[in-house]
Parts: C-alpha cells; sequence; structure tokens
C-alpha cells in the first residue's frame, strides 16, 4: 500500500492500529492516490483544517542510526556525526543540471528547485553559474508561463500540470524515474517497498496528458554494491523509514544489485490541455 501512495508525494504516514492516515500536500494529490488505492484496499478521504498537521504528524520520528551514521529528522537532536534529513526534503545537489548546462553548445540559464534551503545553498555554492531556489515542488513553481525550453526530473515530485504551465511551445520535459525491477535483490533481501506495477502507466498517461506524447527509453545494469553503498541506495529514498536499522546495522558484504532506470521524453502539443 505504501509503495502505492508514495507515487503521489505523501507527506507523512501516521499508524492508527491496523489501519494508516496518509498525508499530502493537495487536496488533488490525495484524490489521485485515493482513486489508485481503493481498487486494491478500503480507503476514504478526510479533510484536515488544521494546517499544520504536516508539523504535528512528524513530532514523533526518531533518529535511525545505521553502522556509524545517525539520521536525525530535526536539529532539536544533539547527536554527533549525525545527518539532518526533514521529511519530504529533496536534496538535490545540481550536479545533473550542471553536466546538462555544461554539455550545451548554446548560453543557458539553468534553475535548480528544491524544498531543501541548505540543498539550494550547497547547490548554489558548487555551481556559482546556475541559480537554484527553494520550492516545493508539488505548489506552484516561482517560474512565469511558458519561460522554459526544458524541465527536468530525476527521482522526484513529478508535477506534470506545473511543467506544462512553464514550458514554451515546443519545449521538453525529462524524467527519470525507477523501473519494475530497480534495486530488486535490496527489495527481496530487505522488504523493501516494492514498486507499484501500473506506475509506469500512470506517469505515462500524465506526460500525455500535460504535455505530449511520450517516449519511454530503459537502461537496466547489474552493479557490484559494498556495504556502504548498498546502505546509501537503501537510506537515500523513502526505505530509510521503513526497514529496521539493525537489518543496515550488520556488515552486508558485497552484492549484485540492479539498476533499472525509465527515462521519458515529452514535447509540448501546440495547445496546453
Amino acid at each position: 500500500m505504501l509503495a502505492i501512495v508514495d507515487d503521489f508525494g505523501p507527506t507523512a504516514v501516521e499508524e492508527r492500529g491496523d489501519c494508516f492516515r496518509i498525508f499530502f500536500p493537495t487536496t488533488a494529490a490525495r484524490d489521485d492516490a485515493l482513486n489508485v488505492l481503493a481498487a486494491t484496499a478500503p480507503a476514504s478521504a478526510v479533510d484536515v483544517p488544521d494546517e499544520d498537521w504536516a508539523r504535528r504528524s512528524q513530532e514523533n520520528l526518531q533518529p535511525i542510526t545505521v553502522g556509524r551514521i545517525t539520521i536525525v529528522p530535526n536539529s532539536k537532536f544533539s547527536i554527533p556525526n549525525s545527518i539532518v534529513i526533514a521529511p519530504s526534503m529533496g536534496f538535490g545537489t545540481g550536479h545533473h543540471l550542471a553536466r546538462l548546462e555544461a554539455a550545451l553548445s548554446l548560453p543557458a540559464i539553468g534553475l535548480g528547485l528544491d524544498i531543501a534551503k541548505d540543498a539550494a545553498r550547497h547547490a548554489a555554492r558548487r555551481w556559482p553559474r546556475l541559480a537554484f531556489a527553494v520550492a516545493d515542488l508539488w505548489a506552484e513553481w516561482p517560474v512565469k508561463d511558458a519561460a522554459l525550453d526544458l524541465v527536468i526530473s530525476i527521482f522526484a515530485p513529478r508535477n506534470f500540470p506545473e511543467a506544462a504551465r512553464v514550458l514554451r511551445h515546443g519545449g521538453w520535459i525529462a524524467v527519470a524515474y525507477p523501473g519494475p525491477e530497480h534495486l530488486r535483490e535490496l527489495s527481496h533481501r530487505f522488504g523493501l517497498l516494492n514498486h507499484h506495477p501500473r506506475k509506469s502507466e500512470r506517469i505515462v498517461a500524465e506526460a500525455n496528458h500535460w504535455i505530449g506524447a511520450p517516449t519511454i527509453v530503459r537502461h537496466r545494469r547489474e552493479v557490484i554494491l559494498d556495504s556502504v553503498a548498498v546502505r546509501a541506495a537503501i537510506m537515500m529514498g523513502p526505505n530509510v523509514h521503513h526497514i529496521a536499522p539493525s537489518m543496515l546495522a550488520a556488515e552486508i558484504g558485497p552484492m549484485a544489485v540492479t539498476f533499472d532506470i525509465a527515462i521519458l521524453l515529452a514535447r509540448t502539443r501546440e495547445k496546453m490541455p
């Protein structure tokens, strides 16, 4: 169930006995998740009037220690050698945007968006030729209508309506997301969140509705990862909140892991939906 709703950008999950209450940044995201989830489990929508529900739902999150690294949900925990990762942060480094800008033969203006202030600050220092701003990718982007030639989203929230708004006529969107076999060995060994079998279908349908007919290219490769790399692959995604730290504390040893990445390319139509 959590794997299904993860496609719609939930901001918090609250366990209530034998059921879950899942929070979303917008009513539209909640309703889209409900439509998909209703086919597999009993589900209903509840409006929460308190605008501070996200903070309240995350107040009881505790630090997670894996090996020599401790991940803490906010700065109220004073733990040596810890990394602060607030829920819903994207932690974009700006690396992909910088590589793309460097590869272009024509002058380009690059703008990176991330909900994490620290991520934007570090990226701006690392890549001074580019611009970075703090923004919630599920909300309205701080970009004018029809201002961009290209939007890229790499393992990040996919807000196709906003991409359609900010792209010029003939502009492109490129989206990279995990394929059905991505990290399958880690999923089997550690019980990670499974990829919903219809995830790619939904992404393609959204792109076709908001942007244009998409083309999908899959890159699949098997890589040998050591213990450090295995832990990093698990901890960089939503699985860090759903796995017992003790499972990662032990020596894992080198293991073959499948990387399955789908890349969607779509060009805007003459007339937006």
